[in-house]
C-alpha cells in the first residue's frame, strides 16, 4: 500500500458516512495530509456535469475512495495527486477560468457538496491553519 493510501475498509467506511461528515472529514484529511485527489488519465483530469450543467471537478481526501468510486471504468485512469496548496494556488484559478465547481467526495449518486470555488478556497485555507 502506498504511503498515500488507506485500507479499502476504511475508505469504505469513509464512504458510508452522510454527506455532512464526509465533507467535514474531506477537509480534516487534505489538511493532515495536504493533498488533494482527483481522478484522470496521462493527459487530463476529468471533469463531470449535473443536472444543472455545470462542469465539476471532483475530490477525494484519498486515492483509494477515488479509486472505489471510478475503477474498471476506463483503463489508463488513475488517482491523481495534488499538493493541497498547489491546488489552492494553481488549480483553482484555472478552474475560474474553466467556469468550474468543486464536487467534494462524490460516492456513487451521493456528492457531499458542490462548492463554488471561493467557498472550496475559504475552507480548504482554514482547514491548512
Amino acid at each position: 500500500m502506498a504511503r498515500d493510501d488507506i485500507s479499502r475498509g476504511e475508505a469504505d467506511r469513509l464512504r458510508r458516512l452522510d454527506d455532512a461528515a464526509r465533507l467535514d472529514r474531506t477537509f480534516e484529511i487534505i489538511a493532515a495530509k495536504g493533498v488533494v485527489w482527483v481522478w484522470g488519465d496521462e493527459d487530463e483530469v476529468l471533469f463531470t456535469e449535473d443536472g444543472e450543467r455545470r462542469t465539476l471537478l471532483p475530490v477525494w481526501p484519498h486515492a483509494t475512495v477515488a479509486r472505489m468510486e471510478n475503477e474498471g471504468e476506463v483503463a489508463g485512469e488513475h488517482a491523481i495527486r495534488i499538493p493541497a496548496k498547489a491546488f489552492l494556488n494553481e488549480w483553482l484559478p484555472q478552474l475560474e477560468e474553466d467556469d468550474a465547481v468543486i464536487a467534494v467526495f462524490p460516492v456513487e449518486d451521493r456528492i457531499a457538496a458542490v462548492l463554488d470555488l471561493a467557498d472550496f478556497r475559504e475552507r480548504l485555507t482554514a482547514a491548512l491553519r
